[in-house]
């Protein structure tokens, strides 16, 4: 059975820092708050980021990050069981770090936010941009 590290905004800090291609995926299941904290977080680390499904579908997303360079993979806003299917495909066929940045915490990615209230998701988004 699948489990994900519990991880902190302090070690997805360090994470994003060390990586030399970090990515984020970003699904649409995201309040308005949460939108406007990820959309600093995405300009705070100059992430790449390709949004589903309106730039390309999650099994298109898996295959093409399977086949690129990109070290790191975040992923946020994407419907729980479809992004728990799919990243499974990236742990078989890739070698990239794999974190759930959403409030539910997602087992099959290699790192992961704890299950989180709303108030202590955007508390968790906040850290992200701390420092």
């Amino acid at each position: 059975m699948a489990h994900a590290e519990i991880t902190t905004p302090t070690l997805v800090k360090m994470m994003i820092k060390r990586s030399k291609k970090p990515i984020l995926i970003l699904g649409e299941n995201l309040s308005k708050d949460e939108m406007e904290l990820i959309d600093k977080f995405i300009e705070k680390y100059n992430l790449k980021v390709i949004k589903t499904p309106e730039e390309m579908n999650l099994m298109a997303i898996m295959k093409f990050l399977a086949n690129s360079n990109y070290d790191l993979a975040l992923f946020t806003g994407i419907t729980y069981y479809y992004l728990a299917q799919a990243v499974t495909h990236l742990k078989q066929f890739s070698n990239i770090v794999t974190v759930s940045i959403d409030k539910y915490y997602q087992p099959n990615t290699l790192y992961s936010f704890p299950n989180l209230s709303n108030d202590e998701y955007i508390d968790y988004l906040k850290k992200l941009l701390e420092g």
